[in-house]
């Protein structure tokens, strides 16, 4: 009874994919050729959208679930065993999935649309979003924006080939996906539209520019209605701008400038270091999945993307972040400023054990938490 359920499903979910293709098709034949790209930008918006929706939504409950159990046990056991499962079942995917290989990087995307006429790989369309689910969501010290933006570019590339649009339209669509994964993912659809234009496409025309706002916008407001404030980064305090501390924002920006390149350096080091394994498999998983566990349980905040650590630097009560740590007894202004410090530090060689040893993930978001911690430190006025 259970197998004749599901084959009745399976049949009319095949037969309902196949009347929205056909359908698609007819609004192809009888729509003008702008019409139909503005059509098109709205629905790769909106399966970029969902495929945000379910990373974002999967590693925040993670996060939350760990939370509860490090509450429970006092100190971050469960933190420490996650990225390795996550890590290990990501080379198990790759290997067994994949043909034992994976694009990672927004650099992949650029290739695309240089070399290859926007044509993005099927497989990309959902090999970016189970991958990175199992790294980040499970712990590595990674972020979703790259396999997002990998994601997003395979949706708009395959919908342009599978309905026999032009290399052009191709390559717009590819940046339409893009444009809606990073405006989903922040909610920042203005950030979309301009990682779009400044980074996938290199000639933009009045043409281009209209579909890639529907999308970005499309994709923003998807995502603020179904994901809550909590699942992405959102500041709800305001502060008001005072050109009195500008010479300080000039000295933060040049130091910010400093710690990019520290970061950048030991990063890549670390990421090639792993490269140099003969045995590219297992062995080498745990061995980089172990070494990050020992920093998460020491340093905590090397969990996941860090977007929960960053709003709580943010918040009323930064010394929340020492909570569930080995310094939660010691809590005082000069330890809370020390950890996050050394954590800052770390995150460069937590990213490049993250991605070295395996696993998928960018390296967009452990920016954005080396600078806010890089603020954080910064002496208030």
């Amino acid at each position: 009874m259970p197998t004749s359920k599901a084959s009745y499903f399976k049949i009319a979910f095949r037969s309902i994919f196949r009347r929205a293709e056909n359908l698609i098709f007819l609004l192809k034949d009888r729509l003008s050729e702008r019409n139909f790209i503005y059509f098109a930008s709205v629905i790769v918006a909106i399966t970029c959208s969902f495929a945000v929706i379910i990373l974002k939504s999967f590693a925040h409950n993670i996060f939350l679930w760990a939370n509860e159990i490090n509450g429970f046990l006092k100190l971050p056991y469960i933190n420490s065993l996650l990225p390795i499962v996550g890590i290990l079942l990501t080379v198990f995917v790759v290997r067994n999935f994949l043909n034992n290989h994976i694009e990672k990087g927004s650099s992949k995307v650029l290739y695309a649309v240089a070399r290859k006429g926007g044509i993005v790989p099927k497989k990309q369309m959902y090999a970016q979003i189970v991958t990175s689910s199992l790294t980040v969501g499970l712990g590595g010290s990674a972020g979703l924006e790259s396999p997002i933006v990998i994601t997003g570019a395979a949706f708009g590339s395959n919908f342009a080939q599978k309905y026999h649009l032009s290399q052009k339209d191709r390559i717009l669509l590819l940046a339409c996906g893009v444009a809606a994964g990073i405006g989903a993912a922040f909610n920042a659809p203005i950030a979309g539209v301009l990682f779009a234009i400044e980074v996938v496409l290199t000639d933009v025309s009045i043409s281009a520019f209209i579909p890639i706002i529907i999308s970005a916008a499309t994709g923003a407001l998807i995502s603020k209605v179904t994901l809550s404030s909590d699942t992405i980064l959102n500041f709800e305090q305001t502060l008001k701008f005072d050109y009195h501390n500008t010479p300080y924002y000039i000295l933060l920006g040049l130091l910010a400038g400093l710690a990019s390149i520290y970061h950048a350096r030991n990063f890549q080091k670390v990421e090639k270091f792993f490269g140099t394994f003969k045995n590219k498999g297992y062995r080498r998983a745990i061995f980089g999945a172990s070494i990050l566990a020992v920093m998460i349980f020491f340093f905590p905040t090397l969990f996941g993307e860090g977007y929960e650590s960053i709003k709580t630097l943010a918040s009323e009560n930064p010394g929340v972040l020492l909570d569930n740590t080995m310094l939660e007894q010691f809590k005082s202004e000069w330890v809370l400023l020390a950890f996050v410090g050394v954590t800052m530090l770390l995150k460069a060689f937590a990213t490049g054990l993250t991605l070295g040893s395996g696993g998928n993930g960018g390296n967009f978001a452990p920016s954005l938490f080396v600078g806010s911690y890089l603020g954080f430190l910064w002496p208030k006025q």
